[in-house]
């Protein structure tokens, strides 16, 4: 099999042959046919994030990926050869990058009628995440959802699911981006924009239930944006986010972090939102596996709406 590899911090991906992997008791193995680009993969191959994310070399980084089924673990029953799948790969050891990955069974999922490869692949981390920080953490129902909630980032790849998914459970949705991806995060189902470039961007807009930060904002800077009892969910946690969670049940407003929990049941309710037609996959750029070291530059720019995706 081909991987393209890391071998050490900071390095440039190259394409490196390696003996094709066999899959063991509970795994599949999977042909990749395309993956996608999410900040984990370069924050961990820079070593900026250590000790918390580290890297084993030569590391094989990435995490979504979708292709055929190649061949099944011993007693693996449920998926067929050539079978069309898709997978948020469980762990911290990244693994995506390659032509033949092995996939667990808790977290792979048959791909839904109609879902091309590249929609596939930029699904699962960044749905998960969206749905779990919607769901999970800041407690709305899957349907009948009155609330108010306010996604920063709208635009990028955890922000525009959430929009559609706060949409789909019936929230009222204001989505937080620059006047260029206004348009698009209307057509996915915004109700109201912010757009965080302008002098007092919030002015006149209404508390909110929850906060989905996408993009790892300052807690503080929201909090007087919710209601009592409201909740800053955070999907770029960092220290204070944490620091906040100690004292939550000092203030009548909760700061909390999204801990992304990859499993297969999970990406299935997002695969039922998208056979229903309430949940687009939206793709920002393409490139092709040589070139893995420019998506990720693509993805670090921050300027990126909606998915990055590798082809294989």
């Amino acid at each position: 099999m081909k991987a393209m590899i890391l071998e050490a911090y900071g390095k440039e991906p190259v394409a490196v042959e390696f003996p094709d992997p066999v899959p063991g008791p509970d795994e599949v193995l999977v042909r990749v046919r395309a993956t996608s680009i999410n900040p984990i993969d370069w924050k961990q191959g820079s070593g900026k994030f250590r000790p918390i994310l580290t890297a084993s070399f030569p590391f094989i980084a990435g995490y979504d990926l979708a292709g055929e089924v190649e061949a099944l673990g011993p007693g693996v029953t449920g998926f067929t050869k050539g079978q069309r799948v898709h997978t948020r790969l469980s762990g911290r050891d990244g693994g995506a990058s390659a032509t033949l990955v092995k996939a667990g069974l808790d977290v792979l999922c048959a791909m839904p009628e109609g879902m091309d490869f590249e929609q596939a692949a930029g699904l699962p981390l960044a749905g998960m995440t969206a749905l779990q920080g919607l769901r999970d953490v800041g407690g709305l129902p899957m349907t009948g959802a009155s609330k108010r909630v306010l996604v920063v980032g709208a635009s990028g790849g955890v922000g525009h699911f959430g929009v559609q998914i706060a949409k789909s459970m019936g929230a009222h949705v204001t989505g937080v981006c620059s006047e260029r991806n206004a348009a698009l995060v209307r057509r996915l189902g915004a109700d109201a924009i912010v757009d965080y470039t302008k002098p007092n961007a919030y002015a006149g807009v209404a508390p909110f239930d929850l906060v989905l930060d996408c993009v790892g904002s300052a807690p503080g800077d929201f909090l007087e944006k919710l209601v009592t009892g409201g909740i800053f969910a955070s999907c770029v946690p960092g220290a204070a986010v944490f620091a906040r969670q100690a004292i939550n049940m000092l203030s009548s407003k909760k700061v909390l972090p999204v801990m992304l929990k990859a499993n297969a049941a999970d990406l299935a309710v997002l695969d039922g939102l998208f056979a229903k037609k309430q949940l687009e996959v939206v793709i920002d750029s393409r490139y092709p596996s040589e070139q893995l070291g420019e998506a990720w530059k693509r993805s670090a720019s921050g300027r990126s709406a909606g998915k990055i995706i590798v082809t294989w």
